[in-house]
């Protein structure tokens, strides 16, 4: 009763919600703006690999989509949930793009996977799953890495939950417990509650056709270029999905607990080819909404096929998970998560019979199997074959030797840009130096010009300056000592007093600086005259007769 009543009231405000967004009704067949939506980040690391979080390689791939649809498809708008490593919740992400009107939703993730604990019961002694207690009091199922499962795979908003899949919707949606008035912003909804995920499968979206045409795309595209095995497009109730008002999706792509593809997923190389994957199956989704028959001979559409890593080493994308007898631990009481475990690889020979002509893997596809011999085939580990462990840290051991690379890189590089700038500092300097001495010159060239015109003018018009230094009487003695810096001392005489006179300059300036000097050496009240002809005039006159 109890069960009914909570699955009555989460009915209730989830319907409230689904009534308080209104469906976006496109724009006439075309695409003209896509949000590229980055999962994770922030506080929420997503899957995590051996060395790399989800939400790195997401946002990674994400601008590098937004990059090429930018550069590649001029009429469409990208808008981006996050462009850098920040928290944005669930709800925040669908209302960007119904806020924007927009006409495609991509989510883009990485996938990861588990395989329960098998403990052995000391009652019955038989293997069970090893189990805890949840903060909410439920049971639940203790589960370490499983290296093995890999491949892409890209979800849609389906009227049906798929079996085995609500695992990714849980992990998906769990983010939400993140938030602090999740309750509240969420009507309720609970990513761990199963009644919570039936009421989302009862809602029909509108453009769960239209999404699934775009997934078909890029999971081509994952496999036909990016050398990625094929898993399929699922229906699962993912709350971002289901809060969009137009086609969306949300691709897996790659697996970061398979230590081979997440090196593939953290490179620069992978992460190109798959975001050039998506752009690929965009553009011909696009053509396809707004009815051009094109093809292209670019690059994006000319770029090398890979070969899968996994399947070169000899893995196969249905390989069992290693026997559970390598898995099992003594049964202990258990309140909380175990620490990961290391998982070792299964080096039991796999025999394939002569009968078997294919490999059916989880999503329907097949993988066709030659046969080297008529009776069977046995499929052995192999060097390239190595242990979980083994290729984590080799993996952590090449990253880090590139990260220190790329340190030295940049610390040679901003020592070389350090003595480029120092050297253009010089440059500049020494230019700016040699412009000033230059400029000097040319002043002082021109003012020895210009006093030589107006010494040429006062030598024709007769025109001296001098320094009047003393008046006197009677006349004065210019050899005694206190009249030693005196310079072509002279006199002239007015009515009955003799005026004394330092100098005789063409140019009224070198007159003042006389002057100056004069005054310096104790003859403070000398003063500068004009004299022309032997006859003192004004020295105004004298300076506009000279033209000075």
């Amino acid at each position: 009763m109890v069960k009914k009543i909570q699955y009555l009231f989460v009915l209730i405000a989830v319907f409230a919600l689904v009534a308080g967004f209104s469906l976006h009704k496109g724009k006439g067949g075309s695409i003209r703006t896509v949000v590229i939506d980055a999962g994770h980040g922030g506080l929420d690391p997503g899957c995590k690999g051996a060395a790399n979080n989800e939400k790195d390689v997401a946002l990674a791939v994400a601008l590098k989509l937004g990059k090429l649809i930018e550069e590649n498809l001029k009429d469409v708008k990208v808008i981006y949930t996050r462009t850098t490593d920040i928290f944005v919740s669930l709800e925040d992400r669908a209302q960007i793009a119904n806020k924007a009107k927009a006409d495609l939703f991509i989510s883009i993730h990485c996938n990861a996977a588990g395989k329960p604990v098998m403990v052995k019961d000391k009652k019955t002694g038989k293997k069970r799953k090893k189990m805890y207690k949840n903060k909410k009091g439920k049971m639940v199922v203790v589960e370490t890495t499983n290296p093995i499962p890999f491949g892409t795979e890209t979800y849609v908003m389906g009227i049906k939950n798929e079996e085995g899949k609500m695992k990714v919707a849980a992990r998906e949606n769990s983010v939400i417990l993140l938030e602090e008035d999740y309750e509240k912003k969420y009507g309720g909804f609970d990513p761990d509650s199963q009644e919570s995920y039936i009421i989302m499968s009862n809602y029909t979206s509108a453009y769960v056709i239209q999404s699934a045409n775009l997934a078909v795309k890029i999971q081509d595209e994952y496999t036909k270029k990016a050398g990625r095995i094929d898993k399929g497009v699922h229906r699962q109730s993912i709350w971002v999905l289901w809060r969009t008002s137009m086609p969306s999706i949300l691709t897996e792509l790659g697996f970061l607990t398979n230590p081979l593809e997440e090196q593939f997923l953290a490179s620069e190389k992978g992460q190109e080819y798959l975001a050039k994957s998506i752009f690929r199956g965009l553009r011909k989704y696009k053509d396809d909404i707004e009815g051009n028959k094109q093809e292209y001979n670019d690059d994006i559409e000319k770029q090398n096929p890979l070969e899968n890593e996994n399947l070169k080493a000899g893995n196969l994308p249905n390989q069992k998970t290693p026997n559970e007898e390598d898995e099992e631990e003594e049964e202990k009481e258990v309140k909380k998560p175990e620490e990961k475990k290391e998982i070792p690889v299964n080096t039991n020979t796999v025999e394939i019979k002569s009968e078997e002509k294919k490999e059916k893997v989880n999503d329907g596809r097949y993988v066709e199997i030659e046969l080297k011999k008529a009776d069977s085939l046995k499929l052995k580990a192999t060097a390239d074959s190595l242990q979980a462990k083994e290729i984590a840290d080799k993996f952590k051991r090449e990253k880090e030797l590139k990260e220190k690379e790329q340190l030295e890189l940049k610390e040679k590089e901003l020592t070389a840009a350090k003595e480029k700038a120092q050297k253009e500092l010089r440059e500049k300097e020494a230019a700016a130096k040699e412009k000033l001495e230059r400029e000097q010159k040319e002043k002082e060239a021109k003012e020895a010009a210009n006093s030589l015109t107006v010494a040429v003018k006062a030598e024709k018009s007769a025109i001296v300056f001098k320094v009047l230094f003393a008046s006197s009487d009677v006349k004065l003695n210019l050899k005694q000592e206190k009249f030693k810096d005196i310079v072509n001392g002279s006199f002239y005489k007015a009515k009955e007093i003799y005026k004394y006179t330092s100098g005789n300059f063409a140019l009224m300036k070198d007159a003042s600086a006389h002057q100056n000097a004069l005054r310096e050496k104790g003859f403070k009240d000398c003063f500068v005259i004009a004299m022309k002809n032997g006859e003192r005039m004004d020295v105004a006159e004298a300076k506009k007769e000279t033209g000075q």
